[in-house]
């Protein structure tokens, strides 16, 4: 069997677990973790039994893909570097800082596969690889209206982004993914509480075609919370990302009438991010599987611009300001 030789970089609260699950698999040498801080990365380094170095470019030569799971003001030039060196790229999300960032990566990507046709460009939008949004979405369920709410008490990370780019932009991307239509409108406002950036945000998304959904994103909850409520045409579905659980309402037809039917579908648990890097692995393995694509990932960064966008323009209004 062909292993895929790999390199993680940035081993943070996140990239630990990315160096974790690429030691583990099957699929993989982890040939390095990159780090700047020298102190951190031998440590996860050791864990996983492979070496430590501070810059990625002393092993781009020995290896045939990079998970980067750095801070997402490196990811242009981190990805830059990559991609130039022919090399497929896992990047977790956001693609990048801002929407011309993630045109550039995007550009950059299409350019190179134009004479690399196998290069392999991923996303990690984590979310769609959670067992239950897995069933949502292999149920054919067609959403007319949904409610995504994403709250969290304040992480101490990510904090050279807003809300909209930590974590409302899982639910944007899933929302495009089920909705399967192009924003036709946003309205959005949000409130900076502990950063100079909107810490809580509440946006409605009108789709082509009639679709609409709200979505709520804060990181000074008091406690956490991912819910996604769809409705459709005679039945409802409420998932809970944490719980990987889903449940349905459905009209049916009975020789009383009409009734409303509950059920829970069986979910065999498992860990989204493990399922998201084997995904990748495959396909750079050369398997058809399911990633999502850099054009995906900045569609979702498209319709988070919109949001950020309404943001400004809501705290304009109230004669405050913010930095997005």
């Amino acid at each position: 069997m062909t292993v895929l030789k790999v390199a993680v970089c940035g081993v943070g609260s996140l990239g630990q677990h990315h160096a974790r699950i690429a030691a583990a698999s099957e699929m993989t040498e982890l040939v390095a973790v990159i780090d700047t801080d020298g102190e951190r990365g031998r440590e996860i380094a050791a864990r996983c039994n492979t070496e430590w170095g501070a810059d990625l470019g002393q092993v781009l030569n020995d290896i045939d893909a990079v998970q980067v799971a750095a801070s997402t003001g490196a990811h242009l030039e981190l990805g830059q570097q990559i991609l130039k060196a022919g090399k497929h790229l896992l990047m977790e999300k956001p693609l990048a800082g801002n929407l011309e960032q993630g045109r550039e990566l995007l550009e950059l990507f299409n350019s190179i596969k134009n004479t690399k046709p196998d290069i392999i460009g991923a996303v990690g939008h984590l979310e769609r690889y959670n067992p239950a949004v897995i069933a949502l979405r292999t149920s054919k369920f067609r959403p007319r209206f949904a409610e995504a709410i994403r709250v969290s008490p304040f992480p101490m990370r990510s904090l050279e982004v807003d809300v909209v780019m930590d974590l409302m932009i899982h639910d944007l991307d899933l929302l495009l993914a089920l909705f399967q239509c192009k924003v036709k409108n946003v309205e959005a406002v949000g409130v900076p509480v502990l950063t100079p950036f909107p810490d809580l945000v509440n946006a409605r998304i009108k789709f082509e075609g009639g679709g609409f959904a709200t979505v709520t994103a804060s990181r000074v909850a008091r406690k956490k919370e991912r819910m996604l409520r769809i409705f459709g045409e005679g039945e409802y579905a409420a998932l809970d990302f944490a719980e990987q659980k889903l449940e349905w309402l459905k009209l049916v037809k009975t020789p009383q009438g009409p009734q409303i039917l509950p059920d829970t579908t069986e979910i065999a648990k498992d860990e989204p991010l493990k399922l998201e890097l084997e995904a990748f692995y495959r396909a750079c393995l050369g398997q058809t599987v399911d990633i999502v694509s850099f054009q995906e990932a900045f569609e979702a960064m498209e319709v988070a611009d919109q949001v950020q966008q309404a943001v400004v323009s809501s705290l304009a209004e109230a004669g405050l300001s913010s930095s997005p």
